[in-house]
């Protein structure tokens, strides 16, 4: 493999399929400590790109019509580059998954047969029951909040080193760890492109995400219910994706100062997180919360659930405002007091801008990634 042969060697498993060249960014910034493969998948025009700085490219086009068939042989694709490696003697110092469900199987599978160390990487709360509300009917959920907990335990049972979003996000599985390196820290968010809010008010309270039980948009609805009539000049604007709109649409209920905003492409939403003049993310679960980040680098005063990781990028009356979660009636007096105050949206938005371009610019993460890769191997 071309490189320096004094950088260690990393294989990632994405599963997240990539659309354009400049999603490489990553493996290109860890060029400059690493060398290795990524093992990925993506849409016809990206099978052409071969390298990433230091990093070869094995990718597999994804079909979504043939899904079983895609990961059959994303996973043959997996064992097939780990075996021929291990024939070759092409040594490895760790494989590194986005997640300790399937790709952490896969990821597992792959370090076994090289021989070296594993680090799965945890962006979900797998074990929270607001994981499974949302088609709680469905058989397919079923066996997700079945398996999944299950599957979590095994995988984390063989990991070499764990990156979590928030300190306590594994507690559920120490019992069977076997490992101690265990580094939390925020995933990498481009926020440069939510820099530079409009600095207008157009009194909007925006919303982004789906699904709809878990983060939580009944309540936040619910809740805007209950001030609207205080404050007829703000909207409530609901922006995301809901296969089946009939739950959104009976909880909207027509309301006059309520919209939903149909999905956007992902270069479109900073122009509206910028446009807002309070985001909302009222989540019955969350991990991390993306979205909290790029609202904070837009300077935009937040409020959030005291769930999970988002207490990690909401300080509380500092740089947003947090609510107990699923309480209504918190999140609307907490509403009340940001719609009635723009001194008060104006003082949490700038401690938010300033937070995100000191806490959460690429080198910070840099840093943090290569030094848990490092404790991993």
């Amino acid at each position: 493999m071309e490189g320096n042969g004094n950088r260690k060697k990393l294989v990632f498993i994405v599963p997240r399929p990539l659309s354009k060249v400049s999603e490489l960014s990553k493996y290109e910034d860890l060029s400059a400590h690493f060398q290795g493969v990524v093992l990925g998948s993506c849409y016809g025009p990206m099978l052409k790109v071969r390298k990433a700085g230091h990093f070869r490219l094995i990718l597999t086009k994804i079909r979504y019509d043939r899904y079983l068939m895609y990961n059959i042989l994303f996973f043959m694709r997996c064992v097939a580059f780990a075996l021929a490696s291990r024939m070759k003697k092409d040594r490895y110092d760790l494989v590194v998954t986005y997640d300790p469900l399937k790709t952490g199987v896969w990821g597992a599978v792959t370090a076994a047969i090289l021989n070296t160390k594993f680090a799965p990487e945890v962006n979900g709360v797998y074990t929270s029951p607001a994981e499974y509300m949302d088609d709680a009917h469905t058989l397919s959920v079923r066996l997700k909040k079945f398996f999944y907990p299950r599957i979590e335990a095994w995988v984390l049972k063989r990991a070499d080193g764990v990156k979590l979003l928030f300190p306590t996000q594994v507690d559920p599985f120490k019992p069977v760890m076997k490992t101690d390196v265990i580094h939390s820290f925020s995933n990498y968010v481009p926020i440069d492109r939510f820099a530079g809010g409009n600095g207008t008010e157009n009194h909007e309270v925006l919303f982004v995400g789906y699904p709809f039980k878990r983060k939580g948009v009944d309540i936040l609805i619910d809740a805007f219910k209950r001030v609207a009539p205080e404050f007829p000049q703000w909207r409530l604007k609901i922006l995301g994706w809901y296969p089946d709109p009939r739950e959104l649409e009976a909880c909207m209920g027509n309301h006059p100062q309520i919209v939903h905003h149909p999905p956007v492409e992902t270069s479109e939403v900073p122009d509206h997180i910028r446009g807002c003049s309070i985001f909302v993310l009222p989540s019955r679960s969350e991990a991390m919360g993306r979205v909290l980040v790029e609202s904070m680098a837009a300077g935009k005063p937040r409020i959030g659930a005291n769930v999970d990781g988002i207490p990690t990028v909401i300080r509380d009356g500092v740089d947003g405002v947090l609510f107990e979660p699923e309480n209504t009636a918190e999140l609307s007096e907490k509403l009340a007091q940001l719609m009635a105050d723009k001194a008060l949206r104006d003082v949490l938005g700038e401690a938010a801008r300033k937070r995100a371009f000191t806490e959460h610019v690429k080198e910070t993460y840099l840093n943090n990634v290569v030094s848990f890769y490092n404790a991993a191997m």
